[in-house]
């Protein structure tokens, strides 16, 4: 199996997928692409995003595309990220390299397959659609790989040379439970935020009118991405944003008790000692408590 990607499938041409494949075509990678909206595809040919395109999943679904193609990439919501991959299990265990961009992992299941492995792309925008692409979206940016099935090292090499040459992007390696609930905490936790500091705002019934400042505007911005994907992730990594969101309100109803003076304040090292200790009291909650 040769190590170098010369053609990739990119399978959700949104965002995230157009931006790769732009990414791709500028570094003169042969790229393939499907969406379920047959006019997104007609205009990704047009536009020349892509370079050749794909009819279904059942095309797909077919062992011998590895004469054509070297890595798959699945750019698509969460939930449908297990469905297409159960839809193209004949490219399970081929000479293709498999991977997705979704950013909550703990759902994502297949047995005995060496050639998946999971990566996120620490990269987006409030924008969504093939008109929202950039070429240069990866660009030193980070990666998380997971590799919960163990695939072997030749996938494994071949994705972290794509991400790292071709996209030209950092790369780190972590454990699905490590990846879901960081990014519980640094990005599902801020998004989950912003709708709630939004919906204060609305409730107070003061027009901010344009008093916003940029921190306010900042979280404007990320309570206005795809409220449907968002709601997918909310669910899916439920248990690790109960713990961070936990250890959020921890810190709130300090930050209360000390605005409104109900108690002395400490000095840091015991305030964070105290905190510390609540959060580890969090963090050991098991699933089925939730």
């Amino acid at each position: 199996m040769k190590n170098n990607i010369e053609s990739i499938l990119i399978i959700g041409l949104g965002m995230i997928g157009a931006s790769l494949a732009l990414a791709s075509k500028s570094k003169v990678i042969k790229v393939f692409g499907y969406d379920s909206n047959d006019s997104t595809v007609e205009l990704a040919k047009k536009e020349n995003f892509i370079d050749d395109s794909f009819h279904s999943l059942e095309e797909i679904n077919n062992k011998n595309l590895s004469d054509k193609i070297d890595l798959v990439i699945v750019c698509v919501p969460p939930k449908q990220t297990q469905e297409i991959f159960n839809n193209i299990h004949e490219l399970w265990n081929t000479s293709i390299t498999i991977t997705d961009t979704s950013s909550v992992k703990n759902h994502l299941k297949v047995n005995d397959v060496d050639n998946i492995i999971l990566s996120h792309p620490i990269a987006g925008s409030d924008r969504s659609g093939l008109s929202a692409a950039d070429s240069e979206l990866y660009i030193d940016k980070k990666n998380v790989i997971c590799d919960p099935f163990n695939a072997k090292s030749s996938h494994l090499n071949r994705l972290v040379d794509f991400w790292e040459g071709a996209m030209q992007m950092r790369t780190s390696v972590m454990t699905v439970n490590d990846h879901d609930l960081i990014f519980a905490m640094t990005s599902h936790l801020p998004h989950l935020v912003s709708y709630a500091l939004i919906d204060s705002i609305r409730l107070s019934s003061n027009d901010v009118e344009d008093n916003a400042g940029g921190g306010l505007k900042e979280f404007l911005r990320l309570s206005g991405s795809n409220s449907e994907m968002w709601s997918e992730i909310f669910t899916l990594n439920r248990v690790d944003l109960i713990k961070a969101l936990a250890g959020l309100q921890i810190s709130i109803n300090n930050l209360l008790e000390l605005i409104t003076e109900t108690k002395e304040i400490p000095d840091v090292f015991n305030h964070l000692e105290i905190l510390n200790h609540e959060l580890n009291e969090i963090k050991s909650f098991k699933e089925e408590k939730f």
